[in-house]
């Protein structure tokens, strides 16, 4: 399917108050398919999405992917069957995670084979979280700065930090806290979060992320490209996982959880 579309952009010269039509040439590529794939071991849960590209002067909805196997496998080489969700979604839960190893997914879509792997790596835990008060400046309110205090273990290591606040996760792109311990090899850290400043008798939860190498890349290239702070000036994908080409990424990933209260 290679369609040509055309668009009549009309600009208006405020100098001249003239009129000047011009048509853009436009290549609509063929539709490719869209793998969201992630498990969740501490909820001990596969979850799939499948959907496909569409034009981008479509109105439609992403079409789901209603009719595909899907399936993982273990480092021991056992196979287990997703649940179709009828939704485009496809479901596995209570698979019990073995750290230390990979994981592989296989999709069939009407004989079209898609297949991705990641590492399970250990998880790390936060020994704890602690505020420190921070005074008004020119540059800042005052408030609680959160620290997030861990031992990173020998290694290379790769962390996302998700933040909730009073019950509500917070999910923008400048939320999103991605790092390693490229200055902090086998040592005890204390890392803050500058995001946002907190009060007294806010909660605060946050969730550690421990992930691959591949998907610490994945995320990253992600939050780059969607914060405009990637090489390209123009958008793209973030480097896939996926054979064939398809758009996404599989995940394996753990993460522990610490809540504070803030307190004067």
């Amino acid at each position: 399917m290679k369609n040509i579309f055309y668009i009549s952009i009309l600009f208006l010269l405020a100098t001249t108050s003239c009129q000047k039509v011009i048509d853009l040439k436009v290549d609509d590529a063929e539709p490719k398919m869209v793998i969201e794939a992630k498990y969740d071991v501490i909820k001990q849960e596969v979850f799939v999405k499948l959907s496909k590209t569409i034009s981008v002067f479509s109105a439609d909805n992403y079409p789901q992917i209603n009719s595909a196997t899907v399936e993982i496998t273990d480092a021991n080489g056992v196979t287990t069957l997703l649940s179709n969700q009828g939704d485009g979604t496809y479901l596995l839960e209570n698979y019990v995670p073995i750290f230390g190893s990979q994981y592989k997914i296989r999709i069939n879509v009407a004989g079209d084979i898609y297949e991705a792997s990641d590492d399970l790596v250990n998880v790390v835990p936060l020994d704890s979280l602690n505020a420190e008060f921070q005074e008004e400046s020119p540059f800042s309110e005052e408030g609680y700065v959160i620290f997030m205090n861990a031992t990173d273990p020998v290694g290379p290591n790769f962390y996302r930090a998700i933040r909730k606040v009073n019950g509500e996760y917070k999910r923008e792109i400048r939320d999103q806290f991605l790092f390693d311990d490229s200055f902090s090899e086998g040592n005890t850290q204390s890392v803050p979060i500058f995001t946002e400043l907190y009060q007294v008798d806010d909660t605060v939860s946050i969730e550690l992320i421990s992930y691959s190498k591949k998907s610490y890349t994945y995320f990253q290239e992600l939050q780059d490209i969607a914060s405009g702070s990637g090489a390209s000036a123009a958008p793209a994908n973030p480097t896939s996982n996926w054979s064939k080409e398809a758009l996404g990424h599989f995940t394996v990933f753990g993460y522990d959880t610490k809540t504070i209260i803030i307190k004067e």
